[in-house]
């Protein structure tokens, strides 16, 4: 895309933000020591995709203003309460426990005016929050007075800090105002770190906020913990299904031919519930380990034998995922469809096994019968935003949806589940 406004546009364009009212809202800002380029936009796209919370509703739930400074995007967000600020580049990792989000939460309860990476430089004139991240409590800033973020010239509080850093000589823990003012010239943020020290708020530092997101710092074109990142060990095998059952669309109706993911149950739940006598079961992966797992399954099913089986990928280096992570997601899914449904289907069904990469190529399906293509979170995967474009993502994802006589259903590059029915008339 030719600009960082161009980047914003076409994300507002396409996916469901903004959709359902917030109070939170995520401000992306551009970042001012690169041009824009390839490498921008990658930055770019690292801090939106991950800046959408995981599990709470896609993109339609999760808010966001694209913007080139903290004014500009303030002035666009009279409707909400609180925000949550980056710089392109920043990335928040996706664990189930302990991310951006459960901290973004446990700050906006709090009533602290702002919060973030504290630097104050001992040779600077003033100190300021770096805008990699950083939490902010609007409600506060408007009552303030909604004191510039920009640069200010005109007198300041002194401040005190605390002795102790989190690293170097110039993050302290926290910071309040002192009995004395100075003058500053042209100070980033000073003005709005003054109105709050002297509102009578120490700001703090972040802690454990730090061990959830990490920052590429864009003008290097390198990072050790983004290479980390982008080269992680992504040979998961999920052997139950993490996503609950009841999100699948609930249709009248049975499909000549059915694609699914190997991973988990749900291939076998869909030919359950959708499948007639002579249904095909095509279960595709682009992992060759967790193929040739449920192909091991069709082989060898039963109790004992399946632990066996994921002793043997855990031999090979694969990652066992059971989701014994989420107790109650797994009892709800046992509910709807039971070990022993599923090994009575296992050893009825007979089914095709394809490696495939959705993200490639599209599946050449036979518009004389009628498919029903389950994509899950192939498209909204997280490793998927490393090797491809968003725009180029998407239109992959809308080449499945053309397909004729064809019913889609997964997430796409927006985290928004998508149900799309193409028929034939």
């Amino acid at each position: 895309m030719e600009s960082f406004y161009a980047f914003g546009e076409y994300v507002l364009k396409h996916s469901r933000h903004n959709e359902i009212p917030s109070d939170k809202v995520h401000i992306i800002l551009n970042y001012p020591k690169i041009q824009w380029d390839d490498w921008a936009e990658y930055m770019a796209t690292l801090t939106w995709f991950s800046g959408i919370p995981l599990s709470r509703g896609g993109s339609k739930t999760s808010h966001v203003i694209f913007a080139e400074t903290i004014d500009e995007a303030l002035n666009q967000s009279d409707k909400y309460d609180y925000a949550m600020i980056s710089y392109i580049g920043s990335f928040y990792y996706s664990d189930h426990e302990d991310n951006i989000f459960e901290y973004f939460d446990e700050f906006c309860k709090s009533e602290r005016t702002c919060r973030g990476h504290l630097l104050f430089h001992p040779e600077k004139q003033y100190g300021r929050l770096h805008p990699q991240t950083i939490f902010l409590n609007i409600k506060n800033w408007r009552n303030l007075g909604r004191p510039t973020f920009d640069n200010y010239t005109g007198q300041v509080i002194e401040y005190v800090r605390s002795e102790s850093n989190v690293h170097d000589d110039y993050t302290p823990h926290w910071v309040k105002g002192g009995e004395q003012y100075k003058n500053v010239i042209h100070s980033e943020q000073a003005k709005f770190i003054s109105d709050v020290l002297e509102s009578g708020e120490t700001i703090l530092n972040f802690d454990k906020q730090r061990s959830v997101k990490f920052f590429c710092y864009p003008e290097r074109r390198q990072s050790n913990t983004l290479d980390e990142e982008r080269n992680r060990k992504s040979d998961i095998i999920y052997t139950v299904n993490n996503e609950t059952l009841t999100q699948l669309p609930i249709l009248d109706k049975k499909f000549d031919v059915i694609y699914a993911p190997a991973s988990g149950q749900t291939s076998e739940y869909l030919y359950h519930i959708y499948g007639h006598k002579d249904t095909k079961l095509i279960i595709y992966d682009n992992n060759l380990n967790s193929l040739s797992w449920k192909q091991m399954v069709y082989c060898m099913a039963s109790e004992n034998n399946l632990k066996q089986i994921d002793q043997y990928f855990r031999n090979k280096g694969c990652i066992i995922d059971d989701c014994s992570y989420k107790p109650e997601l797994v009892e709800k899914n046992e509910s709807i469809y039971s070990r022993k449904q599923w090994f009575e289907d296992v050893y009825k069904i007979k089914p095709t096994f394809k490696q495939y990469d959705l993200l490639e190529t599209t599946i050449d399906v036979d518009p004389s019968k009628t498919n029903l293509i389950y994509l899950s979170n192939i498209f909204s995967y997280n490793f998927c935003i490393h090797k491809y474009k968003i725009e180029d993502i998407h239109n992959r994802f809308i080449e499945y949806t053309n397909l004729p006589n064809t019913t889609i259903y997964g997430k796409n590059i927006f985290k928004d589940t998508v149900y799309h029915e193409n028929s034939l008339r």
